[in-house]
């Protein structure tokens, strides 16, 4: 007789739970918060790297070029090269406020967009070129048209006194004024 002993069953092996997949909406999500981190990272590139953002008010520069394509570049405002000083630095659609100003505008594709309001650096018994493209500032020989005369430089005061037929030029914020004249 042969005799068969019952099998006992096998235990039921436990299987492990599935890893639940990320929901599309999850996924999703994590490329949107990726993607503005990366633009984030681009603008700020941009940003630290832009002289023209980084300009705060009394700084000089040299801006060389046309209206249409300056060429800035920060330097000592002791410099021989320095033509211009940082009067204001402001969004791309704010005004100077003031016609004395130059406007120097540098609008990054993927970065900050900054307006400069720029004052030139004139000297006292100098001529100048009346050009309104070109934006590099030097004193020309006072013989010739289109040409000014600085006739009287203040610094720290209000708007000078300036004699008959000379017009002003004031820059505010630099404590800056100028009296320019045809000249003689």
């Amino acid at each position: 007789m042969s005799s068969t002993e019952p099998v006992a069953p096998a235990p039921a092996q436990e299987q492990a739970p599935e890893p639940k997949k990320a929901g599309i909406g999850k996924r999703i999500l994590t490329y949107i918060v990726g993607l503005i981190v990366v633009g984030a990272g681009v603008y700020a590139f941009n940003y630290f790297t832009s002289d023209v953002a980084q300009a705060k008010v009394g700084d000089c520069a040299s801006v060389t070029g046309t209206t249409s394509s300056p060429q800035y570049k920060v330097v000592e405002c002791g410099s021989g090269e320095a033509n211009y000083t940082i009067g204001k630095s402001l969004g791309l659609n704010e005004s100077c406020g003031n016609d004395s100003y130059s406007e120097l505008t540098e609008s990054a594709r993927r970065g900050p967009k900054t307006k400069l309001c720029i004052a030139p650096i004139f000297t006292e018994g100098k001529c100048y070129s009346d050009s309104t493209t070109n934006m590099d500032v030097k004193a020309v020989e006072c013989s010739g048209s289109k040409l000014f005369k600085v006739n009287k430089v203040v610094k720290e005061a209000a708007a000078p006194q300036c004699a008959e037929g000379e017009q002003a030029l004031t820059y505010p914020e630099l404590k800056l004024n100028y009296c320019v004249g045809l000249p003689a």
